[in-house]
């Protein structure tokens, strides 16, 4: 079982007014991985996601709503939007050489050009500016993603933070999730270059570091996941809520707090396989879970699937799991006795 305990403790994080309750949206990794032909992420992806998330035709309480009115109007993508000068699993392209896991971890692959600006895959998103001012003008934050998977940047690569965050802050992005594929793994060093735009900007940390102990005050992000990658088994769900454990459970206070969450990963809602009930029984299970830790809520599911949103819509706009998710009393859901 897990419960919230009350437990004071000052709320500090990444001070630039944001994720102050666990942040919502979306994200396309669990739609659009790039494993196959209809999960490449492309444009018109995007734009199908960000269309979802305005939809108000579907009701909660009787009241027509849409997902950006519960708080999930932030919609990100994630990796498959970079041009790479290989051909790489999860991206082929015969027109390039193609490059095996290990050379590009030995130096040969990047998705920069000469002068150290971002390559974007043309084809996939011949205007990635115009991208973002479409979510902007449906009232959307619109998330990017920087030190990529696909196409990894390692060996002797030279790293571009300053060219990334140029071109980032160019095409009007508002929230960044930094992997740690490449070699740009220093979060406070890219949360000091987003701030000094002036404009803030929601930082996702993928795997590069989480809060230090020793000193708790300094969180460079507003979330940080806290375990391994997420699956669409309940076996996964329950390895992954386990891991926020470290982040709560501390006598001087839960390193998972108000501007810097820990955060379990992207949820698997909507995408779980099997029979029913069971597989509405597990999402239901999981999205209680990632409520009551107070985790981050980002939906993977796919939004133009209308059949899968339908079958999930009353889960993930439950107002009492919101409502849970959302309360801060001094310390996060932690477990409290284990079956």
């Amino acid at each position: 079982a897990l419960a919230a305990l009350l437990l004071p403790v000052p709320a500090v994080g990444l001070d630039n007014g944001l994720g102050i309750t666990p942040p919502r949206g979306w994200r396309s990794w669990n739609a659009y991985d790039c494993m196959a032909p209809a999960r490449i992420l492309t444009d018109g992806a995007m734009r199908g996601a960000m269309r979802g998330v305005v939809d108000g035709t579907r009701a909660v309480g009787g009241r027509k709503t849409s997902l950006a009115e519960l708080g999930f109007g932030w919609v990100s993508m994630d990796d498959g939007w970079q041009q790479c000068n290989c051909s790489v699993r999860q991206d082929e392209d015969p027109a390039l050489p193609k490059c095996t896991v290990d050379e590009c971890f030995g130096g040969k692959c990047t998705w920069h050009d000469a002068a150290g600006a971002p390559r974007v895959n043309a084809h996939r998103f011949p205007d990635m500016k115009a991208l973002v001012d479409y979510g902007h003008s449906l009232g959307l934050k619109v998330g990017g993603y920087l030190n990529t998977c696909i196409c990894t940047e390692a060996g002797q690569v030279p790293t571009h933070y300053e060219q990334d965050v140029e071109w980032f802050m160019a095409a009007g992005f508002d929230e960044v999730k930094v992997d740690n594929c490449g070699l740009s793994r220093n979060v406070t060093r890219w949360a000091e270059l987003f701030n000094s735009t002036g404009k803030p900007v929601r930082i996702e940390n993928c795997h590069n570091s989480v809060p230090d102990p020793q000193r708790p005050e300094d969180c460079p992000m507003h979330m940080y996941r806290s375990g391994g990658d997420i699956g669409a088994s309940f076996d996964s769900i329950l390895g992954e809520a386990y891991s926020t454990i470290p982040f709560g459970d501390r006598p001087e206070g839960p390193l998972s707090r108000p501007g810097c969450w820990a955060y379990p990963d992207m949820l698997e809602v909507g995408n779980f396989e099997g029979p029913e009930p069971l597989r509405s029984d597990e999402e239901r299970s999981h999205y209680g879970l990632w409520s009551v830790v107070s985790s981050p809520l980002i939906l993977g599911l796919n939004l133009t699937d209308a059949a899968a949103v339908d079958r999930v819509w009353d889960t993930i706009t439950n107002p009492h799991a919101l409502a849970v998710n959302a309360e801060w009393v001094g310390h996060p859901g932690t477990l409290v006795r284990s079956y």
